[in-house]
């Protein structure tokens, strides 16, 4: 069960499951022995709303604009070796 919740999570958008995604994984750890089905069936209510939300919903209005840290400059990386400037 525990395998299929770290799955369905990949159903989230990106920008969402990397900042909430370990502590959602956390939570269903601690309460994977009392309710399993009400758990899966809230990740995928949620992952569908999210993505409803992430769609329909102008990023300047709705504020869920999450930062894409893939796009983010590591800690300790100067600007100029960031975007290859000598």
């Amino acid at each position: 069960m525990k395998r299929a919740y770290r799955i369905l999570i990949r159903l989230y958008p990106y920008d969402y499951r990397a900042l909430f995604g370990d502590e959602m994984t956390r939570t269903f750890d601690q309460l994977a022995e009392d309710r399993h089905a009400g758990e899966l069936a809230g990740l995928l209510i949620g992952a569908a709303r999210e993505w409803i939300a992430k769609r329909t919903t102008d990023t300047m209005v709705r504020g869920r604009a999450l930062p894409d840290l893939r796009m983010m400059r590591p800690v300790g990386v100067t600007k100029e070796l960031w975007f290859g400037r000598n």
